[in-house]
C-alpha cells in the first residue's frame, strides 16, 4: 500500500503539462492527491515530494513577479509622462523667457533711441537759443548732453543683437547725429564772429534738412522695434498664461502617481505579509509532514524489515530441513525468497531515498574532478568487466555540495551507462563541462527560480538509449521502461540522481534515441560574485 501511494504521488508531480498549466495543476493535484492520503493530514505536503514541497513557494514567487511587473510598467508609465510633462515645462519656461528678454531688449532699444532724440533736441534748442541771444550758459547743458550721444547709440547695437536691418539704420542714424551735432558746434563758432544773416539762415536750412532725414530714419526704427516686439511679447503672454496650468497640470499628475504608487506599495506588502504567513504556516506543515516521514521511514527500516528477514529464515529454514520436497514446492519457497529480498531491497532504497530528502549536511567547496574519480575506481571492476570507455573531455568546476551525495549521482548516472549498454558494443561515456547564462535554459523549475549562470554537465553514452516520450516516466519512483524489461532494475537510481540535484539548487534533463544513446545534463548554479 506504502509502494502504491509513492507511485500515486510521483506520477502525479511528473505527468507534464504546459507551461500554462504547470503550476495551476500542480497545486490543484497535490491538494486532492494529500486530501485522500491513508498517511497524511488534509493540507499536509509531504515531504516525500521534493518538487511538490515547494510548488506553493514557486506560485508565490512567481505570482509575485507578475504583480511586480505590473507595477514596473505603471512607474515606467508615469516617469515617461512626468518626463514628457517636465519637458514641455521647460521648453515653454525658456520659451517665456527668451520672449521676455526679446521683448525687454526691445523696450531698452526705444527707451535709448528716445534719450538720443531727445540729447540732440537739447542741443540743437541750445544752439538756437545761443544765436538768438548770444548767452552762452544756453550751451553749457546741451553740449554736455551731446557728448553722451555715441555711448547711447553703441548701447543701443549692444541690445539690436544680430538684426541686420536695424543695424544698417543705426549706421546710417549714427551719421546723421554726427552730421547735426558737427552743424550745432559749427554754427555756435560763426555766430560768435558775428555771422550774417543770409548765412546764417542758409545754415539753418540745411541743419533742418539733415534732421528731417533723421526724423524720417528715427520713426522707421521706432516702428521696427514695435513690430518686432508684437511677437515675443504675444509669446510671453501666452508663456504667462500657460505656464502655471501647465506646471500645476504636473504636480497634479506627479501627487496622483504618488498616492497611486503608495496604493500600490501598501497592497504589494500586505500582499507580502500574507505570503509570508502562508509560507510560515507551509514550514509548520512541513516540518510535521517530516516527522512523519521520519516515522514512515522507522517502519520501513526497521519494522517493515524484520518481517521480511523472518519470512526469508523461515523460507531457507523449510528448503533445509526437508530436502525431498516437490520441485513445484521448492519453486514456490525460492520465489517467495526472491520477492522477500525484492522487497527488501525496495525498502531499503525508500531510506536511502528518504535520507536524501531530510539531509541536514552542510554545503562545502568540492572539487567534481576528484569525486569523479573516486567514482570510476569504485566502478572500475564494472568498467572492465564491460571493456567500458570513461572519457572527460575538459577539466569540472569546483562547486558548493555535498560530497556524498555527488558521489551518488555521479556513480548512478554511470553505473546506468554500463547497465544499459547494447550487446556487443563497448560502452563509451563521454562527461562534458561549460558554464551557460540562466536564459538559454528551458528547464521550468531552473526557469521559475531565475538563476543567472549555471554549469552544464553533460553524461552521453552510446547504450540502448530510449524514447523521449519516456524521460518525465524514468525520473518516478520504481518505475522501469516498457522497452527495457529484461535490465535488471529497481528505478530507484534516477530519482535519487534528481532529489540530489534539486538539494544542490538545480536539476537534472535527459534526451535519448533508442538505439544509438542517450545524454544527461546536469545543471548547478553559479554563486554570484
Amino acid at each position: 500500500m506504502l509502494m502504491d501511494h509513492v507511485k500515486r504521488l510521483y506520477a502525479l508531480y511528473y505527468k507534464p503539462y504546459s507551461k500554462k498549466e504547470f503550476f495551476t495543476q500542480k497545486m490543484r493535484k497535490c491538494r486532492i492527491l494529500l486530501s485522500h492520503s491513508p498517511f497524511y493530514p488534509l493540507t499536509t505536503l509531504p515531504a516525500a515530494l521534493p518538487n511538490c514541497r515547494t510548488i506553493y513557494t514557486i506560485w508565490g514567487i512567481t505570482s509575485m513577479k507578475f504583480r511586480f511587473q505590473y507595477i514596473y510598467a505603471l512607474f515606467i508609465l508615469s516617469f515617461g509622462i512626468l518626463t514628457v510633462l517636465s519637458v514641455l515645462f521647460y521648453k515653454r519656461l525658456m520659451d517665456s523667457t527668451q520672449a521676455s528678454n526679446e521683448v525687454e531688449h526691445n523696450y531698452e532699444t526705444m527707451l535709448l533711441l528716445g534719450q538720443v532724440d531727445s540729447y540732440l533736441k537739447d542741443a540743437i534748442n541750445s544752439e538756437q537759443g545761443f544765436i538768438l541771444t548770444g548767452d552762452s550758459s544756453l550751451l553749457t547743458p546741451g553740449l554736455s548732453n551731446a557728448a553722451k550721444i555715441p555711448g547711447l547709440l553703441d548701447s543701443i547695437r549692444h541690445f539690436s543683437g544680430a538684426a541686420h536691418n536695424q543695424l544698417t539704420n543705426l549706421a546710417r542714424l549714427r551719421g546723421l547725429v554726427a552730421d547735426r551735432i558737427r552743424q550745432v558746434k559749427d554754427n555756435i563758432s560763426k555766430a560768435t564772429h558775428n555771422m550774417d544773416e543770409e548765412n546764417l539762415r542758409r545754415r539753418l536750412l540745411e541743419g533742418k534738412v539733415v534732421m528731417a532725414d533723421y526724423r524720417q530714419l528715427y520713426d522707421k526704427m521706432q516702428s521696427m522695434e514695435i513690430r518686432e516686439k508684437m511677437e515675443p511679447d504675444a509669446r510671453k503672454k501666452m508663456g504667462q498664461r500657460n505656464t502655471p496650468n501647465l506646471l500645476y497640470a504636473t504636480f497634479i499628475f506627479a501627487a496622483a502617481c504618488l498616492i497611486i504608487s503608495f496604493f500600490f506599495i501598501l497592497r504589494e506588502l500586505r500582499k507580502r505579509l500574507e505570503f509570508q504567513q502562508q509560507l510560515q504556516q507551509q514550514v509548520g506543515i512541513l516540518n510535521r509532514a517530516n516527522a512523519e516521514l521520519e516515522q514512515l521511514t522507522n517502519i520501513a527500516s526497521h519494522h517493515l524489515q524484520e518481517p521480511l528477514r523472518k519470512i526469508q529464515t523461515f523460507s531457507n529454514q523449510v528448503i533445509t530441513r526437508y530436502r525431498e520436497l516437490p520441485e513445484e514446492v521448492n519453486l514456490l519457497l525460492g520465489k517467495m525468497d526472491m520477492a522477500a529480498k525484492h522487497m527488501h531491497g525496495l525498502t531499503r532504497d525508500m531510506v536511502k531515498y528518504s535520507s536524501l530528502i531530510n539531509t541536514q549536511e552542510t554545503l562545502m567547496q568540492v572539487d567534481l574532478n576528484y569525486v569523479l574519480m573516486k567514482v570510476a575506481e569504485n566502478l572500475d571492476e564494472k568498467l572492465t568487466i564491460k571493456q567500458a570507455q570513461l572519457i572527460i573531455t575538459n577539466t569540472l568546476p569546483v562547486i558548493k555540495g555535498i560530497p556524498s551525495q555527488l558521489a551518488i549521482l555521479f556513480e548512478q548516472l554511470i553505473d546506468n551507462s554500463i547497465k544499459f549498454s547494447r550487446k556487443e558494443v563497448p560502452p563509451v561515456i563521454t562527461i562534458a563541462n561549460e558554464a551557460i547564462s540562466g536564459s538559454k535554459i528551458t528547464n521550468k523549475i531552473l526557469t521559475v527560480l531565475g538563476g543567472s549562470r549555471y554549469y552544464k554537465i553533460s553524461i552521453a553514452d552510446n547504450g540502448m538509449g530510449f524514447d523521449n516520450k519516456y524521460v518525465d516516466k524514468m525520473f518516478y519512483l520504481f518505475q522501469k521502461l516498457e522497452t527495457q524489461p529484461t535490465i535488471q532494475s529497481k528505478g530507484i537510481g534516477l530519482p535519487m540522481v534528481q532529489r540530489i540535484m534539486i538539494n544542490h539548487g538545480g536539476n537534472i534533463t535527459a534526451m535519448g534515441v533508442a538505439g544509438e544513446g542517450a545524454v544527461f545534463h546536469l545543471y548547478f548554479p553559479i554563486p554570484n560574485i
